[in-house]
């Protein structure tokens, strides 16, 4: 790394959120990482690559406001730049009302957001995964309405996104509903349902449902979350996914279980967040979305040390279709904070294939550090 390189990400960690002007605010962060990935009998593999994302926004008034995500993402040693790759792209930038009851009676207490926003976070179906260092959060163009008291007390929100530019709305959109039940379930769970559908010729849609914190008060610490969702896939067969996971809370300890299947014809809206079956990310399924996967991980999370933060998850991989082994994984995670605005990651995967599996066997490592400024 150069001195000009080092200046640079000096000076990036001096630079506080400021104030520009009355309801301007600037703000950002800075990540690096250095990834290797050594398999059984390929040759081994390692780059190096940094993120900068630039906040800014802006209150017009009390009740509108503006805000841009501008982000450059590039691999050292890799040609990035005008006529190369977008490494500097507008990530979001979108407008936001916070009550619409100024401009009619009837939308009281709903707010909306217009604009190129990240994907809402929708777990398995949509999501706005952040670990790649080359590619950005998932986004759309479109808006976003919400309420957190409509219909007594449900939570809604609504999102519509794409559709382009054709008069006769040729280009493929996408639609979603979700649906926070909150107190109707009378203290037993938080429960929550999303419906996603696409526009595209095969007419897909995704419906979740998820129950979380089961009778967390009457299973003396244990939280017990429940996920089930389906998958219409118009032209073949539907697809499911179902989850279950246990967790216990000890001083300073916890432990975790969870099981997750998505059968042969699951599919979604994103792909598969980072780390769905291990960090190592094997392909064990037949799309982005990680199909046709039986996944059971066992975890624990600590502190070793004052400011550390430690995990250790293994996980048993099996094809739901057949019941054949794919492999195995450990994972083990340290991360601490070097300060208030300074943190570091360090991360080791290993795989370990079944024999009758395509696959072999495979070790990852990734030291991350990042500064929020």
């Amino acid at each position: 790394m150069n001195k000009s390189t080092l200046l640079v990400l000096a000076l990036a960690m001096l630079v506080p959120t400021v104030a520009l002007a009355d309801g301007v605010t600037v703000g950002g962060d800075l990540r690096l990482r250095w990834d290797y990935s050594g398999p059984e009998t390929n040759a081994s593999s390692n780059s190096s690559s940094a993120v900068t994302n630039i906040d800014l926004g802006a209150a017009i008034n009390d009740n509108v406001s503006f805000a841009v995500s501008l982000r450059n993402d590039f691999a050292f040693g890799v040609p990035s730049g005008p006529g190369v790759s977008p490494a500097l792209q507008v990530q979001e930038a979108y407008a936001s009302v916070g009550d619409l009851g100024s401009a009619s009676g009837m939308l009281a207490g709903w707010s909306l957001e217009l604009g190129r926003m990240n994907n809402p976070d929708g777990g398995r179906i949509i999501n706005s995964d952040d670990w790649a260092q080359d590619a950005g959060p998932a986004n759309n163009d479109g808006y976003h309405l919400a309420s957190d008291s409509c219909m007594g007390g449900i939570g809604v929100d609504v999102w519509y996104f794409g559709g382009g530019s054709s008069p006769a709305g040729a280009a493929d959109s996408m639609l979603g509903a979700a649906f926070d039940l909150g107190d109707m379930a009378g203290g037993f769970a938080d429960i929550d349902v999303a419906y996603w559908s696409s526009s595209a010729a095969t007419d897909t849609s995704n419906v979740g449902i998820n129950i979380n914190n089961i009778a967390s008060e009457n299973l003396a610490g244990v939280d017990l979350d429940v996920t089930y969702a389906t998958r219409d896939n118009d032209t073949a067969d539907d697809g499911t996914l179902t989850g279950i996971s246990l967790g216990y809370a000890m001083e300073g300890f916890d432990l975790s279980f969870s099981n997750t299947i998505a059968d042969a014809d699951w599919d979604a809206f994103s792909a598969a967040a980072h780390g769905t079956n291990g960090i190592a990310d094997m392909n064990v399924g037949t799309n982005a979305a990680g199909a046709d996967v039986d996944n059971t991980t066992i975890g624990a999370s600590f502190s070793p040390m004052d400011g550390v933060t430690a995990s250790v998850d293994f996980i048993t991989l099996a094809q739901d279709s057949s019941g054949d082994d794919i492999g195995t994984e450990v994972d083990v995670v340290l991360g601490w904070e070097c300060g208030s605005d300074v943190h570091m990651t360090i991360g080791y995967g290993s795989f370990s294939a079944d024999d009758a599996s395509a696959l072999e066997d495979s070790d990852y490592f990734y030291l991350g550090t990042g500064w929020n400024f």
